[in-house]
């Protein structure tokens, strides 16, 4: 079997360099339904961000007062 890398080539699909076809896409997976455990997970994660955030800006607060004094 040779390979066929040239314009006459003659194995047809069994070609070697073949390659896929442009535009072949895979299809998603279903989203999931909705819950409301999904939701509260969400906002639970939301305001634990916001309290992260709002510690380090009072722990910057804090080094700014204490870099004043």
């Amino acid at each position: 079997m040779t390979k066929c890398c040239n314009d006459n080539c003659n194995q047809g699909r069994d070609c070697p360099v073949q390659v896929a076809r442009i535009g072949h896409r895979m299809k998603s997976a279903d989203p999931l339904p909705p819950s409301i455990w999904r939701e509260q997970i969400k906002r639970l994660g939301y305001w634990m961000l916001m309290g992260i955030l709002g510690m380090l800006w009072m722990a910057f607060l804090v080094a700014c007062a204490a870099y004043v004094n």
